[in-house]
């Protein structure tokens, strides 16, 4: 989700602050959650026990000549504030959108998670682990919902389940059938409306992959064009460009990949696609009131969405955000209701009591926020808060709340998210400023200078992760090893993997271009965004310095924006990048960045023989139902990508999250989005 950050400054600010932000969400009442959500994460430090007085300890065992601690006398459990609300201040409001179909962040996917519900969900803590959630089954091959060799997927779907809203009625009070009421044709309606609306930068590719074989809309429609009229597809710059016919085939194309039949959604997949559970899971899963949207409420001040027809989709196509029917306003199935947002204010979720499970959430939730450090400390120390955002420079003055046993500290929490250095193999030389003189003369480097493969393992081993994961990182991060986070299926945990060895990389340098690279030296330039950390970059620099004096390493400080432009433009030739998942399978770790059309892979310029070899092993692992067949296939992606240095790792972050003591319930799935706030409680 917002997939990536061209630079590691950014991305390690954004993840610590989003991390921060999800720690939210509990509810106080007696009863525990099920016992598949009970399971805590280490909690560390704990509150200390009260000590004994002095003459309680047996004879045998003191020691009279070292001074006795005085006797500690318990400390009086805090009474719970706010016992029916989990309270969370935050720094700083971090949704963009609540239409579940447009939201591509952790921010509003960690609001609409708790209002929206999917056809099926994660396990309790489990990320790889699914149970009925708006379908009455998970669809597998031995229940018989998958079929087809994997191009089938039927989901029962459950009756009863009320939406907070409705029934919807008509302008002269009438109510509309189906409305207020789960049914399969809202399920239809929310896949076609979110996969029809395809928001620019949102997360509607996702399906769109399985289901058509395309990454857009767009390019489903030049397709189409190409089918119907002979387009050439590169005259389709966007979708005022496609014929009257093409819209209508576009939107009946979209319409076929989910049906509805005796009472199920059934899903047409292009192909088998191994991971397909896994993206629905997603908050762009969610299922909407077909009725409810299609309608207007001038009482919320809804307009009406797109009616379901394909001749007025296009009027729904990329809305700008704020334009959409469904941007300030929400109507779910979930737990949680909607009760206000107000924008750098207040978000407050209410408890749904008509929830369709077996029993409502236990808390309401309010969500404030203040840039205030000393103010969030302060409402955290006096119980006015149960979360507040905490940077890692702040983490000192929180430690003693967790000793006195105010606060609960869980540690060692793997991210979604790692980061890696990306040699890119072929740069755009055009005005980039780069690379210097753009030749290997000792002022720059040639725009192939990565192509070698001793220039990129040279790099590789002239890095210190240690002292990067110590000093820059305050050892909140674990080095990676391979092209994708060590929890998630198809991690191969004896893959080898680079460390600092600077006799290596001199040998390597020795060899890299013909052994122009050691007699002549290079200089290369990093892009930094200024105020960001430089430690990853001083600590590669010193090191390639201590090697051969000639290796020249220099900084280039351009604003973020700018940056984001060269690496779209295909300018930079080596820097630090940072991916998290959008689902928990190993193809949104190999796709994305090896695959030679993926959001990285495609600026590697991997020499084509061997991106070939890539491409046909991501995609015969993608099509692979066979969970030990298709491991194997990952192990070989993983084991290419460190035999040619394509990719190298650098970490994965774990992180600490503090709550209340009194807050019960939390553990942590490393696939949510946020904090799940059904299964938490005070006490």
């Amino acid at each position: 989700m917002k997939r990536s950050w061209p630079i590691l400054g950014v991305m390690l600010t954004l993840a610590t602050l989003t991390l921060l932000m999800t720690s939210c969400g509990q509810k106080s009442s007696p009863p525990p959650p099920p016992e598949t959500a009970t399971q805590l994460p280490e909690t560390a430090p704990k509150p200390q026990e009260p000590q004994q007085p002095p003459e309680t300890i047996p004879p045998a065992v003191t020691h009279p000549e070292e001074p006795q601690p005085p006797p500690v006398p318990p400390k009086p459990r805090p009474e719970v504030k706010n016992p029916d609300t989990y309270v969370v201040v935050g720094i700083g409001d971090f949704i963009d959108t609540l239409d579940p179909a447009a939201a591509y962040d952790t921010g509003s996917g960690s609001i609409i998670f708790n209002i929206y519900e999917t056809l099926i969900f994660f396990d309790g803590p489990h990320p790889d682990k699914f149970v009925p959630w708006l379908a009455t089954a998970v669809p597998s091959l031995e229940n018989g919902l998958i079929r087809d060799d994997g191009r089938t997927y039927v989901f029962p779907i459950r009756q009863g389940v009320k939406f907070h809203y409705g029934p919807v009625k008509d302008a002269n009070g009438n109510e509309i059938p189906g409305s207020g009421v789960l049914t399969p044709e809202d399920v239809e309606y929310s896949f076609e409306r979110g996969m029809l609306q395809d928001r620019a930068g949102g997360p509607q590719w996702l399906l769109l992959e399985p289901l058509l074989g395309v990454s857009s809309i767009l390019d489903l429609a030049k397709q189409v064009e190409s089918e119907l009229h002979g387009t050439d597809p590169s005259q389709i710059k966007s979708i005022d460009d496609v014929s009257p016919e093409g819209l209508q085939e576009v939107c009946r194309r979209v319409k076929a990949t989910v049906e509805v039949e005796d009472g199920s959604a059934v899903f047409h997949l292009k192909e088998p696609f191994a991971p397909f559970l896994q993206i629905l899971v997603g908050t762009w899963g969610s299922i909407v009131d077909k009725e409810w949207v299609m309608t207007e409420i001038k009482e919320i001040n809804k307009k009406a969405g797109w009616d379901g027809s394909c001749d007025t989709w296009r009027k729904f196509y990329d809305p700008p955000t704020e334009e959409s029917e469904l941007w300030g306003v929400t109507n779910g199935t979930g737990p949680y209701i909607l009760e206000r947002w107000r924008r750098e204010e207040e978000i407050s979720l209410k408890i749904y009591k008509d929830y369709w499970r077996e029993r409502p959430a236990y808390l309401n939730v309010n969500i404030k926020f203040n840039r205030e450090w000393a103010t969030r400390l302060l409402m955290l120390q006096n119980g006015d808060a149960d979360a507040v955002s905490i940077l890692p420079r702040n983490r000192d003055q929180v430690y003693p709340l967790v000793d006195q046993g105010l606060v609960t500290m869980y540690k060692d929490l793997p991210d979604q998210c790692m980061s890696f250095w990306m040699p890119n193999q072929k740069v755009n030389p055009e005005n980039n400023p780069y690379i210097g003189s753009g030749q290997l003369d000792g002022d720059g480097i040639p725009p192939d200078f990565f192509s070698d493969e001793d220039v990129r393992k040279g790099f590789a081993y002239a890095f210190d992760w240690d002292t990067y994961i110590t000093e820059a990182l305050e050892g909140d991060s674990v080095q990676a090893k391979t092209i994708m986070i060590k929890e998630v299926f198809g991690y191969n945990p004896d893959v080898p993997y680079y460390s600092l060895d600077l006799e290596k990389a001199t040998e390597h340098f020795k060899r890299a271009w013909g052994g122009q690279v050691w007699e002549k030296g290079f200089k290369l330039f990093m892009p930094h965004v200024p105020g960001g950390s430089r430690v990853a970059l001083d600590i590669l620099k010193a090191n390639l310095e201590k090697i051969n004096p000639k290796f020249k390493l220099e900084a280039l400080e351009f604003q973020g924006t700018q940056i984001t432009q060269d690496f779209n433009n295909d300018k930079i030739p080596f820097d630090s990048s940072g991916w998290c998942q959008d689902y928990h399978d190993p193809h949104n770790w190999a796709y994305p960045l090896l695959g030679s059309t993926g959001y990285f892979g495609r600026f590697l310029d991997i020499e084509p023989e061997l991106q070939k070899q890539l491409d046909d092993l991501i995609l015969q692992a993608r099509r692979e139902l066979d969970p030990e067949k298709r491991k194997e296939l990952y192990y070989q992606i993983e084991q290419i990508n460190y035999d040619h240095a394509l990719l190298i790792p650098i970490e994965q972050g774990v992180f600490k999250r503090f709550t209340r003591s009194w807050v019960k319930g939390f553990f942590w799935n490393m696939a949510y989005v946020g904090t799940y706030y059904w299964y938490l409680w005070k006490e």
